[in-house]
Formats: structure tokens, C-alpha cells, sequence
């Protein structure tokens, strides 16, 4: 929804700025071939426009949000809250018509036109158009969506406006400059040069869609959210690094590197890194490449690692078992848990010398804590009316998934407290509370506080850093799940 708002408000702030003195100069300029009987012409030169007007906003928004990104302000709380207050405040601004100020002045070089290729002059003017501040600003929204670009810190939502922008900017002048000689080419340009209420109405719309913006970034599925992959899955953190599988395996992106693994269901901790390569569980040395040990282990299927243990979840006929082994000897520890059919064991956590895992049973579903060294265990966390998945360890702190029939949310505990992270709407449909045809008085919204809308997109794997808390979100499509990872500020 907000990549979708924020490209909706590019393409109107770059139709917008039709109105300035250079867009109806692009008008003229690149019309001159139609004058002339060479209708050719122009249409090459509309097509380098468009070109060289695509160019100059994926230039602007890319690397205003590259910059951002290089900042440190990606995925931040305080950033996102700060490009919630930008949108809202040029969504008030573009609503009330405030006057621009101050103005750049500025117009595209007038002598191109007459000695250069009209097609190569076109693309230079594209480019200057496309960047925005290069010459007059018809609409504050401009001024927004850059501000907003550099909070967000996201290159690719950065492309995807600047490309929207590039887009908008270009459309006018290719739709009139080939009909400036046409009855309604010239009455198009005479409605635009004299009826100020037509600008006023692409102020209005610029100000509802920076407005949509705003709901979008308050709204989402988190604020100050970042994807960090796609597709990809089951994220592992430790320090600096990140492991997780993508459609061709195990990756492991530490220190600006990203290297291929040769395996899958990758997991980091300390300083190591495993992977699972059929049954057998090599461990390594991620700094120096040195291998530690290779374990073999039959169905196994989840992995976590940390600096004294490798701890895996695997099949045992018709149930599940987690298992752990101390490193760097690989002696195994006797089982952690076992389960039989009925019921399900999450992924394994580490930190440290705790294991955190997931049981979903005949008796509701609840996170336990296992001690590796004294086998002590406890319930963290548990619940009979709802899936509690996922956990992740880090100090004092735990993340894990809650879903029930009224939503989804990502939950980081610590002590007694809880707090939610992020939100999704509920898996399948909620009852209305009263029957079709009969009156809803006093019938509320049933079981949940609203009638929330369905969502195909799940919660599922988590990881904790220092920094910022992660989670696989999968999204159900015609039959196939696509996956992908972001992160949110804890």
C-alpha cells in the first residue's frame, strides 16, 4: 500500500509540474517537428523526453534514498515517524494550496533547442525535468516524496518513485506535443495556461495522495519496516551477519559480502555458521572459513547454532524431536523434546547456552526455554486460544509470533511485558456476529473488537539482533507461497 500511494503521488507531482514555464516550453519545443511536416521527428523526440525524464527521477529518488540507506536511517522508528509527519504535514499544504516558497527560478537553456538535434536536446531536457529541482516546482509533494525517500532509506522504493515521477513528468508533454496543431491539443494548452483552477485541482489530488501516503506509513504492516530479502525465508542473526534461504539455497550476508552457501536452512551464531546438506550438518568457522565439525543427522529439517551449541529439529517416524550437541567436540546431547503425532515442535533457537522452542498440542500451544547445562526448562510464554510459533532469543528479550482468529502479531517480551511489533490481519474470515438477513443490533462484531479483513499474508520465521527484530512474511498466491524477510526496529 505505501510503495503504491507514494507511486501514485510521483507520477501527479511530475504531471503537475506540466504547468510550469518549461513545461509548456517542452511543449513547443519538442512540437516544432509536427510544424514543420516532420511528425516524425517529434515522435522520436517525445520518445528521448520520456527516456531522458525517466533517467532524471529513478537519478533524484534513488539516490536520495541510497543516501538514506548509507545514513543508517532505513528501518529506523524515529525515520519513519519522521516521513509519517512529512506526508501528513505537504498532504495539508497541497490541500490548503499554500504558496511555494522559496522558488527556483530556474529554466531548461533555451539555445539547445536551436543548436542541437532536436531528439538529443530532448533527452538533456528530459533529464533536467525528471530531476526535479532543476528548474520551477509546481507542488510541494515534490519536496515531500524527496524528504520521504531519504527518511525510508529504501533504494528500491526509491526507483520505483523516481521512475513514477520520471513517468509523470513526460506524459503531457508526449500526449500534446504531436497535437499542438489539433483543435483539442490547442484548447488542452489554452484550458492549462488560463484556468488556474485546473492546477488547483492537481494540487488537491497531489495532497489527497501524499495523504494516502501518510495512512500507509501509520498503517502498515509495521512502522519503519524494511525488506531485507525477497524471495527468501527463515532468517538467522547474529552481529552483523544474516543467513536465510532464498529459491536457491543458504546465504550468509555478512560485512558488505554475500556468499553463496552449499547447502540450506542456514543458521549463524557466535562465530560460527552450519547449513544442512541432506542429513549432514557442517559447522564453520565463519570468519576464517576453518571447518569445526560435521554432524550427521537423519530427517533433519531446522537448524540453530551458537557459540557452544548446534541444536536441530528433525523426523522420528510419525513425530518430531529436537536434539543438540556441545561444540566444538560434536558430543551429543541426549534429546531436548520429542513429540508424537498429534501435536507440532517449532524451530530450535539458540543464545548461548538456551534453547527456545514451540509446542502446539492437545493442550493449546505455549514457547519453552531450555537451560542447555542444567536441562532446567520453563514455559516462557503460553496460550489455549492462540499459535504461539517462532520464538527468537536474545538477552533478556524474546520474539515470537502470536495468530489467532482475530489477527496476527509479532510480540517482543521481556520480563512480563509484552509489545507488538507488528500486525496482520487474521488468516481466515471472522464471523459478522448475526445472521444474514436479521438485524446486527447488539450483536457487536462477535468473538474479535472489529471485523478485520482477511489477509493471505502470514507471520511465520523470526530472528532477533541488537538492532532490529525480523520475520518471514509469506504470502499465499495462486497456490504458491512467496516469501520474503523485513525487519523492524525492537
Amino acid at each position: 500500500m505505501l510503495t503504491a500511494a507514494l507511486a501514485m503521488t510521483a507520477c501527479l507531482a511530475g504531471v503537475t509540474g506540466a504547468w510550469s514555464p518549461c513545461g509548456f516550453s517542452m511543449v513547443d519545443s519538442l512540437g516544432r517537428g509536427t510544424r514543420e511536416g516532420r511528425s516524425g521527428v517529434t515522435l522520436v523526440a517525445c520518445a528521448a523526453f520520456a527516456l531522458g525524464a525517466l533517467a532524471g527521477g529513478v537519478a533524484l529518488f534513488g539516490t536520495l534514498a541510497e543516501l538514506g540507506s548509507l545514513l543508517g536511517t532505513d528501518g529506523g522508528r524515529p525515520a519513519a515517524v519522521a516521513a509519517f509527519g512529512v506526508a501528513a504535514a505537504g498532504a495539508l499544504a497541497e490541500l490548503r494550496g499554500v504558496r511555494i516558497r522559496p522558488q527556483i527560478r530556474r529554466q531548461v537553456p533555451e539555445p539547445w533547442r536551436r543548436v542541437l538535434p532536436l531528439p538529443l536536446a530532448a533527452v538533456l531536457y528530459g533529464v533536467l525535468l525528471g530531476l526535479g529541482f532543476a528548474t520551477f516546482v509546481l507542488t510541494l509533494a515534490v519536496v515531500a516524496l524527496a524528504a520521504i525517500s531519504l527518511a525510508l532509506g529504501d533504494p528500491t522504493l526509491g526507483l520505483i518513485v523516481g521512475a513514477a515521477f520520471g513517468a509523470g513528468r513526460a506524459l503531457p508533454v508526449v500526449v500534446l506535443a504531436p497535437a499542438g496543431r489539433t483543435g483539442w491539443g490547442m484548447r488542452a494548452v489554452e484550458l492549462m495556461a488560463e484556468r488556474a483552477l485546473v492546477l488547483r485541482g492537481f494540487r488537491a489530488a497531489d495532497g489527497l495522495a501524499l495523504a494516502a501516503a501518510a495512512v500507509a506509513l501509520a498503517t502498515g504492516p509495521a512502522l519503519g519496516s524494511r525488506q531485507v530479502a525477497a524471495p527468501a525465508s527463515d532468517p538467522s542473526v547474529s552481529g552483523d551477519a544474516i543467513a536465510y534461504d532464498d529459491v536457491h539455497g543458504g546465504v550468509l550476508r555478512s560485512g558488505g559480502r554475500v556468499i553463496r552457501l552449499p547447502g540450506s536452512d542456514p543458521a549463524v551464531g557466535g562465530p560460527y555458521v552450519a547449513w544442512r546438506n541432506g542429513d549432514r550438518l557442517p559447522v564453520i568457522d565463519r570468519h576464517s572459513g576453518r571447518p569445526l565439525v560435521t554432524l550427521t543427522v537423519t530427517g533433519v529439517n531446522a537448524l540453530a547454532v551458537s557459540r557452544h551449541w548446534l541444536a536441530w529439529r528433525r523426523r522420528s517416524g510419525r513425530g518430531e524431536r529436537i536434539g543438540a550437541a556441545l561444540l566444538p567436540t560434536g558430543r551429543r546431547l541426549r534429546r531436548v523434546r520429542s513429540i508424537g503425532a498429534v501435536g507440532r515442535l517449532g524451530a530450535p533457537e539458540l543464545d548461548g547456552n538456551r534453547l527456545a522452542y514451540s509446542v502446539t498440542g492437545r493442550r493449546g500451544s505455549r514457547i519453552v526455554v531450555v537451560d542447555l547445562q542444567t536441562r532446567r526448562r520453563r514455559i516462557a510464554v503460553g496460550s489455549r486460544t492462540r499459535q504461539l510459533l517462532n520464538p527468537s532469543l536474545a538477552g533478556a528479550r524474546l520474539l515470537y509470533v502470536s495468530i489467532g482468529r482475530c489477527g496476527q502479531q509479532l510480540r517482543l517480551r521481556r520480563g512480563r511485558r509484552d509489545r507488538v511489533l507488528l500486525r496482520g490481519g487474521p488468516l481466515s474470515r471472522t464471523d459478522a456476529g448475526f445472521e444474514r438477513g436479521h438485524t446486527s443490533q447488539g450483536s457487536g462484531y462477535g468473538p474479535c473488537a472489529s471485523r478485520a479483513g482477511r489477509t493471505r499474508r502470514m507471520l511465520w520465521t523470526t530472528a532477533l539482533g541488537r538492532r532490529f527484530a525480523y520475520v518471514t512474511l509469506v504470502r499465499a498466491s495462486s497456490g504458491r507461497g512467496i516469501a520474503r524477510i523485513v525487519r523492524v526496529s525492537r
